[in-house]
C-alpha cells in the first residue's frame, strides 16, 4: 500500500486537434457573469486570481496576458515559422496539433510552495486578497518550464500558465508536437503505438521526477500501473467552460 504521507508529483496529458475553446478558463478571460458561474460551480477563488502568472520565452515570469487567446497565440507561432496548420480546411479536423499538460503535485506540498505558512481560506472562495505569492512556486514553475522546453522545444510552447486561485496550485501548458523538420508529428514524441506511447510517457514521468525531487515531490505511480480510474479535472472543466460561455453569449444577446 502506498504511503499517503509522501508528496507526489502529478502530470496529466491530453492530445487534441488544436487548442479548442480553453482560453477562457486557462487565461480567466471571463466576464463578471462567466466568473460568477465559475466560482459557483468550480473551485475558483477570484480574490486569489492576482497570484496567477505565466512564463514566457526565456523563462520570464509575467502577469497572465488575457488579450491573446490561445488560438491566436498558436496561429502567431506557426506564422512566424511559416508552418501551416494541417487542420485548416479539413471537414473533420483530427490531426493532433496540440498537447495539453497539467503539472502539479500533492496539495499540502504545492500550497506550501505557493503560500508558505500563510493562512489561506480555501473554502470561502473570497477574502484572500492579502495572500502573497511565494518565490518557491516561481522557481518550481521555471524548472518545469525548462523541462518542457528541453523536451519539446521552447518555440513549440503555446502557453505556460500557473494557477494559484484554485484548491491546488498547478500549471497548464500547451505545446505543439512539431519535430526538427518543422512538421507536426505526434509520433516523433509519443511513438507509433499505444505501447510505445506508454513507454515514452513513463520515461517522461521519470525525467520529471528528477526535476521535482528537489521540491519534495516523489514520482508516484502511473494510472495504468495501478489500474486506477477517475474523472479527470479536464472533463469537469470542459462542462464548466461550456456553461460559462453559454451564459456570456446570453448576456451579449
Amino acid at each position: 500500500m502506498a504511503n499517503d504521507s509522501i508528496n507526489r508529483q502529478v502530470i496529466d496529458i491530453k492530445a487534441s486537434a488544436g487548442v479548442g475553446d480553453i482560453s477562457n478558463e486557462v487565461l480567466r478571460r471571463w466576464t463578471d457573469k462567466g466568473y460568477e458561474m465559475a466560482v459557483k460551480e468550480g473551485n475558483y477563488d477570484r480574490s486569489r486570481e492576482h497570484l496567477n502568472f505565466e512564463i514566457v520565452k526565456g523563462g520570464k515570469i509575467v502577469p497572465v496576458d488575457k488579450t491573446r487567446p490561445l488560438d491566436v497565440r498558436m496561429a502567431e507561432l506557426l506564422a512566424e515559422r511559416g508552418i501551416r496548420d494541417p487542420n485548416i480546411g479539413r471537414s473533420n479536423p483530427n490531426i493532433r496539433t496540440a498537447v495539453k499538460f497539467v503539472f502539479g503535485g500533492s496539495h499540502d506540498r504545492m500550497t506550501e510552495l505557493a503560500f508558505g505558512n500563510q493562512e489561506v481560506d480555501f473554502e470561502a472562495k473570497c477574502g484572500n486578497d492579502h495572500i502573497q505569492r511565494m518565490p518557491e512556486i516561481e522557481k518550481w514553475a521555471q524548472d518545469i518550464y525548462n523541462f518542457v522546453a528541453r523536451k519539446f522545444g521552447e518555440e513549440n510552447i503555446i502557453d505556460f500558465v500557473v494557477h494559484l486561485d484554485e484548491t491546488n496550485p498547478h500549471v497548464h501548458c500547451t505545446v505543439m508536437p512539431i519535430n526538427e523538420k518543422n512538421k507536426f508529428s505526434w509520433k516523433s514524441y509519443f511513438g507509433k503505438s499505444k505501447e510505445e506511447g506508454r513507454k515514452k510517457f513513463q520515461e517522461m514521468h521519470d525525467a520529471l521526477s528528477e526535476v521535482n525531487r528537489k521540491y519534495g515531490l516523489d514520482r508516484g505511480d502511473n494510472i495504468h500501473e495501478t489500474g486506477a480510474k477517475h474523472r479527470t479535472t479536464e472533463e469537469y472543466k470542459q462542462w464548466l467552460w461550456e456553461e460559462c460561455n453559454r451564459l456570456e453569449k446570453e448576456a451579449d444577446g
